[in-house]
Order: C-alpha cells, then structure tokens, then sequence
C-alpha cells in the first residue's frame, strides 16, 4: 500500500516538473519576439513608407543614384516622387535644365516610356535618360555619348526609320563652328539603351553625316557627304542601312555652276584635275569617266604619286600644288609639279607633257623626276 502511494507522489512531482518548464520556454519565446528588430520592406515610389528622416549626406547619394545609375532594383531605378514634376527635380543633374522631354512607347509594350534631357545651356543637351512609369517614376537606363570629339548634342527625336513599327531615338550632334553634323542612334532593347550607330566626322572635324531615305523607299539611310574644294567641286556621297547593314553605295555630285563636269581649258587645270580624281578614286573606290577624258597615254601611270604629292590638304582647303613650266614647244608643253608643302628640292615632282589635240590638252606622259 505504502508503495503505491509513492509511485502516486513521484508520477505527480514529474507532472508538476513538465508543466513548469513548458511555462518557462513560452516566456523565453515571447521575450525574443518582443525584442526581435521587424525588417522594413523595400518599397516603390507611389506607396508612403514610415522611415526616420534621410540626412543631407543620405540624399544626396540617392540623388547621385539616379544620376548616374549604378544600383538597380527588380532591372528599375527607383526614385521617391510619384509625380513626373517631382521625378525630374529630383534626377535633375546639376545646374543643368530641361530642355526637352518627348513621350513615347518605346517598347511596344503598350505604356509610354519619357527620354529626358538636360543641359547646362539652352539648346545644348547634356544628360538623356530613358524613364518609365510603374507605380511612379523609373529611370530605366542613360543615353551614353559615342562620339569622343569635342561637339554639341542640339536635338533629340524619335523616330520610326524603317518600314516596322519599332522606334528609335536619335541626337543630332554638331562643332561649336557648324563646321561638322552628325548624329546618334539609340535603342530600348530589354530595359537598357544600346547605341545602334552613330555617324560624325571625327578624323576631320567638318562634313556632314545625316539620316536621310535617300532612296525614298521607306527605309532611312546613314549618309555621308564629303565636299571637296577641287576643280570640279566634287561631293562624294557614300551611305549605307541606317544600322550599318548591307552593302554601301556612293554618289558623285558636280557643285559647280554647271552642276557636270566641265573640261578644263587651261593646261595646269587639267593637271589639278587629274591628280585631284586620283586622290578621290582611290579613297572612295569610284570611277570617274572624266579622268580618261584627260589623257591619251597607251596605259596608266604606274607611279605611285603619293611619294612625290601630299594629298593631305583635300579634306580641307583643297589640292595644294606647286606646278612650274620647264618646256614650250609648239602644241606640248612640260611641267613640274610639286606639293607646295614639300620641304625637298625644287627639281623632285612629277613631269607631265601635255599636247593639245582637236582643240583640247591631252595628258600625254606623266613620269617621276626623282634627281637630287
């Protein structure tokens, strides 16, 4: 019987001994979760979220965020204003203005996306970047500038340049002497902005390059113009697909009064003339007619002029040579020709013998005077 009890009193003991440590560890679990710091949840633009007030050094690196991005969120730049105003203000470089902003599905996703973009002066733009609304204001992705000579990016435009329905965004560039024009093409591809081409005469610092359908077919060529202060005041076009495909084409324009090629009366015109097609033929790869009307020689030259000329003067004020009479006898006539830039002696150049026939001075021989 005594047995009995105590097994009673020894089962009663370890109850009460389970009930108080269960107790214990449901105030253990309550007091961490009481003094367990709560996780914010990030949040976009639209939505108010309680936060302790940012420090000035605090916005401002969020304002050079969004400047020049580097941080994403979910593939999206996230800025704090729900309005477009408030957006700007807040990604506007600074010291720079506004100073166009066009709306447009970009993507053909059915939403406008907003190109932005800045300047320190009017008419001069600086900063381009790509925006979209999604429960407010996103800096998708910045226009990185191609060109690396000194320019200005004056104008901005959307524009369909094929027969598709995709859009491009293209900056007109010029020099602060409108000696020089070009352009950039952009691209939104996957929430980021590719340059698809650009054109702009870097190597020379003037000429034209501009986006034209030359072909009037729809579909928008990359063209070039070159013009050049020779004897018949040759411009070269040459142009291709606006995204550099396919194959390229050239054009040969006269700007002269007479808008065609123009036989040159005087014996050193003709000479120029030459030397001048010489230069363009082999740059451009062309044929120009003209150049056999000059000659009556039985098979080309095979002197390579360029030892004796410097045709470097083409791109910008024109052939620049130095030709001297050496022989007068009847109807032929011989000449020394030189570049005015050579430092050599003045007996080194190229000797051409002209006759004149029917009425005009043909090209009879063209050899190397190479004496020292």
């Amino acid at each position: 019987m005594n047995f009995i009890k105590q097994n009673i009193i020894l089962l009663l003991i370890m109850l009460i001994a389970l009930l108080l440590n269960g107790c214990s560890e449901k105030s253990t679990n309550e007091k961490q979760q009481a003094v367990a710091p709560t996780k914010p949840s990030t949040q976009v633009i639209g939505q108010k979220v309680e936060t302790e007030p940012e420090s000035a050094a605090q916005k401002q690196d969020r304002i050079s965020n969004n400047v020049n991005p580097k941080n994403k969120r979910n593939g999206n730049y996230v800025a704090d204003s729900n309005t477009l105003d408030q957006f700007i203000k807040e990604i506007q470089p600074s010291n720079e203005q506004l100073q166009k902003m066009l709306r447009e599905d970009l993507d053909l996703d059915g939403k406008p996306e907003y190109v932005l973009a800045f300047g320190l002066e009017k008419g001069v733009i600086d900063n381009v970047f790509v925006v979209r609304e999604d429960a407010g204001y996103h800096i998708i992705d910045k226009l990185e500038d191609p060109i690396i000579v000194a320019h200005l990016n004056t104008d901005m435009k959307i524009m369909k340049l094929d027969q598709t329905e995709q859009k491009f965004i293209v900056v007109y560039s010029t020099s602060e002497v409108d000696e020089a024009e070009g352009f950039s093409i952009f691209t939104l591809d996957h929430n980021r902005i590719n340059n698809l081409n650009y054109n702009y005469p870097e190597a020379t610092g003037q000429g034209m390059r501009k986006l034209e359908d030359i072909n009037k077919d729809g579909v928008y060529e990359d063209v070039s113009y070159y013009r050049f202060q020779d004897t018949q005041q040759h411009t070269i076009i040459t142009y291709h697909k606006f995204d550099s495909t396919g194959p390229e084409k050239t054009k040969v324009l006269y700007e002269n009064k007479n808008k065609k090629f123009v036989y040159p009366m005087v014996p050193t015109d003709i000479i120029q003339n030459y030397l001048e097609d010489h230069y363009l033929m082999n740059r451009f790869f062309i044929h120009l007619p003209e150049m056999a009307e000059f000659t009556a020689l039985s098979a080309s030259p095979k002197n390579h002029f360029e030892d004796i000329i410097d045709f470097s003067a083409m791109d910008y004020t024109g052939l620049d040579l130095n030709i001297k009479e050496i022989a007068n006898e009847a109807n032929q006539r011989t000449f020394l020709v030189r570049s005015n830039s050579s430092e050599e002696k003045i007996d080194k150049g190229l000797v051409f013998t002209l006759e004149k026939q029917s009425g005009k001075w043909k090209i009879m021989s063209i050899e190397m005077n190479d004496k020292l």
